[in-house]
């Protein structure tokens, strides 16, 4: 064989360790069961305020509710500050005593346990947490996040900034030396996960923890009050599950095989720049 067809094989590189792999499927198991839980918990009082109170009666910035409940044909309202709309069917149904029936997902089982249900909120999140903390302690002693995760000067230029956003919007997958390395869109989104997004979804949701707070109430200073946390800790679930969605399509974009396996088995296969 000779060294010019050898050079244009694909070739299988390793490409995630074994503590990224780990993590990443925790860090799945983990959003699974804080989604479903936390779900379940919003559903119980779908409405979010600002700062330390917050109870029916009061004016919410956030809610999911039943709208002229006591109408011919209620409807299930979505309000955000002063806008309000009509979402009866797509994020909540309304019986006919004028009852929220379900709220984002599905309705309350018939065997719902608040306490329980907190109970695995809480298992997903100290899971959430131990993981983060301990991937994050590998991307900075390992230098992962050296060499792997911070952009280069290169990187953040505005003319490979508009290549990179031009490249997802064709839904062009990477290929040859490109695909050997993040891009700088995926560095970004990756560093904003693992240290911003998931430390505020951890932190607001200690402050809604009252045995928490007794112990560090510097947390309701951090977060403007309890129900500040809560509406943080709502925004940014909100936000990490948009990541997921963009995530899982790139998957599908960039190679669902490829890059399923290489999460698995940590070997990643280098498409040649010339193949269709």
């Amino acid at each position: 064989m000779s060294a010019t067809s050898a050079s244009v094989r694909p070739q299988t590189i390793h490409r995630h360790p074994w503590p990224v792999r780990v993590w990443h499927w925790l860090t799945a198991l983990a959003v699974i069961m804080l989604l479903i839980t936390g779900a379940l918990i919003f559903n119980v009082h779908p409405r979010l305020y600002w700062g330390e109170d917050g109870h029916a009666g009061m004016a919410s910035i956030l809610s999911l509710t039943a709208a002229n409940p006591r109408a011919k044909t209620p409807q299930f309202e979505l309000q955000l500050g002063p806008l309000h709309w009509n979402v009866t069917g797509a994020m909540g149904v309304v019986d006919d005593e004028g009852s929220d029936v379900y709220v984002l997902v599905a309705g309350l089982p018939a065997d719902f346990q608040f306490g329980a249900t907190r109970i695995w909120h809480f298992a997903g999140a100290w899971l959430l947490a131990g993981g983060a903390i301990a991937y994050g302690l590998y991307l900075v002693l390992g230098g992962r996040l050296l060499h792997m995760l911070l952009p280069t000067r290169q990187d953040l230029s505005t003319r490979n900034l508009l290549r990179e956003i031009r490249q997802h919007l064709l839904f062009r997958r990477p290929r040859g030396a490109a695909a050997r390395s993040y891009n700088v869109l995926q560095k970004m989104s990756y560093l904003a996960v693992v240290f911003a997004v998931i430390p505020t979804l951890i932190l607001s949701g200690l402050t809604m923890s009252n045995s928490v707070t007794a112990a560090f109430p510097d947390l309701f200073v951090l977060f403007g009050g309890r129900q500040s946390a809560r509406s943080i800790h709502f925004i940014a679930a909100v936000v990490l599950l948009l990541f997921i969605v963009i995530h899982i399509v790139e998957v599908f974009v960039a190679g669902f095989t490829n890059l399923f396996g290489s999460m698995i088995t940590g070997r990643y296969v280098i498409e040649r720049e010339d193949e269709a």
